[in-house]
C-alpha cells in the first residue's frame, strides 16, 4: 500500500507549529483521505507520531473519519488533488469533507 501525508501547520505568534496531518493511500484503486487535528483551543499540543497514526487509520476505515473541520476543508481538497496526480491509476478517490 502507498500512501503521502503533509502536515497541516497554521501561524501564531509569529510562529509556525504544525497542528494536524492528511493522509492519503489508495486501496483497490481508490484514493481514500484521513485527517487528524488538535484542538488547540482546549490547550492540545500536536504529536506527529499520534496525528498520523489517527489519519492513518481514518483513511484505511479502521476508525470512523468525521466530517473534516471547516478550517481544514480547503486544504483536504487541495491535497485530495495532490493525490489524484500522485497515485495516477486510480480510479476513485474518498474526501471526508
Amino acid at each position: 500500500m502507498n500512501e503521502i501525508f503533509e502536515y497541516i501547520r497554521r501561524r501564531k505568534g509569529g510562529k509556525t507549529h504544525q497542528v494536524g496531518v492528511i493522509v492519503a493511500v489508495e486501496k483497490d484503486r481508490i484514493i481514500r483521505l484521513g485527517w487528524s487535528k488538535c484542538n488547540r483551543k482546549l490547550g492540545d499540543e500536536f504529536d506527529p507520531k499520534k496525528g498520523l497514526n489517527i489519519a492513518c487509520d481514518r483513511a484505511y476505515g479502521k476508525e470512523q473519519s468525521p466530517t473534516a473541520p471547516l478550517c481544514i476543508q480547503t486544504q483536504i481538497r487541495r491535497f485530495g488533488s495532490r493525490a489524484v496526480r500522485y497515485f495516477h491509476n486510480a480510479k476513485g478517490l474518498e474526501m471526508p469533507v
